[in-house]
């Protein structure tokens, strides 16, 4: 039946029930000529599409006369199978880490046990990640709260769906340096720079201030690499990796937490802006508890991570 039907009034019932999605249990129903304007169709079909939604249990409604119709009882589960078509995108970065690797397998979890298929997409940079979203190529993207601010202070082109919390992206960033004679960045070396991250830029920009430095362009993931082939004389890295791979070769360097380095640290998922179908899905499936209690079981090595 939902095929049949979909076949015909496909976009009408897409329509609605996105709108629906959005609203909760007493909330008044939307006005069926509003729809019929906003999404250019015709009262029938607009008619058709809930009356169709109701039949299924997506949704119960009761009259209040003059004062119109309400939501008595709403199914999102129902509502949510119209609403994403066949997958839901999204991007993150390579899972290099076991803190990405458990970030990762705590989102194929949520959305499968809500009988989401998620296809996931791994890119490296936050510039890329936050620009595919803009542009539609995902419906979301992972990203540091440091670099989702910072790009809706500059364009205001995307939302904020989901925080996660302190080091839920990272624990901390370091400095790397291929001698241990030095315990900072010091005039003439080669520092390794991914202008692609911005996280890693603006950290790599902090250091680097007033030194006479050569800046050698170098994709973060492949930092340690080029200190081991004398490419590089220091760069700015992710602790986790370090400590997963047990390089106890590098000369690590702490860098002291500032206050505007914590946004860097923590986990969101981004969405377009005014993207209040995708936002909503993020915040029905995703339980941000059970998100950092299954990345916490990976970090620690208690569970498999699948995604």
């Amino acid at each position: 039946m939902k095929e049949t039907f979909y076949q015909k009034k496909g976009l009408a019932i897409e329509k609605v029930a996105a709108e629906l999605f959005l609203l909760s249990k007493d909330d008044r129903m939307p006005i069926i000529s509003e729809l019929q304007e906003k999404y250019e169709l015709s009262r029938g079909t607009v008619q058709n599409a809930l009356s169709f939604l109701k039949e299924i249990g997506a949704i119960e409604t009761e009259s209040k006369g003059h004062l119109g119709t309400y939501i008595k009882k709403i199914d999102y589960q129902i509502l949510q199978s119209y609403v994403v078509k066949d997958q839901l995108t999204a991007t993150m970065p390579l899972p290099y880490s076991k803190l990405y690797e458990g970030f990762a397998t705590g989102l194929y979890l949520a959305f499968k046990e809500s009988d989401i298929k998620l296809n996931m997409v791994y890119i490296r940079g936050s510039e890329d990640r936050i620009e595919a979203v803009k542009k539609g190529l995902y419906d979301m993207a992972v990203v540091s709260r440091f670099a989702a601010e910072h790009e809706i202070q500059t364009n205001g082109t995307i939302d904020i769906a989901l925080r996660f919390g302190p080091k839920s992206y990272l624990s901390e960033h370091v400095l790397l340096l291929a001698s241990k004679e030095h315990e900072s960045i010091i005039d003439g070396m080669r520092v390794g720079i991914d202008r692609d991250s911005l996280d890693h830029l603006m950290l790599t920009n902090e250091h680097i201030e007033g030194k006479n430095i050569e800046l050698v362009e170098v994709p973060a993931n492949q930092l340690i690499y080029a200190l081991r082939e004398n490419q590089i004389d220091a760069g700015i890295w992710n602790y986790d990796e370090i400590i997963d791979k047990n390089y106890e070769d590098l000369n690590v360097q702490f860098i002291p937490l500032k206050e505007q380095h914590k946004a860097m640290n923590e986990a969101v998922i981004i969405c377009q802006k005014d993207n209040l179908v995708i936002e909503s899905i993020c915040r029905k499936n995703i339980e941000v508890e059970k998100m950092l209690e299954t990345q916490n079981k990976i970090k620690n090595g208690l569970m498999t991570p699948r995604y």
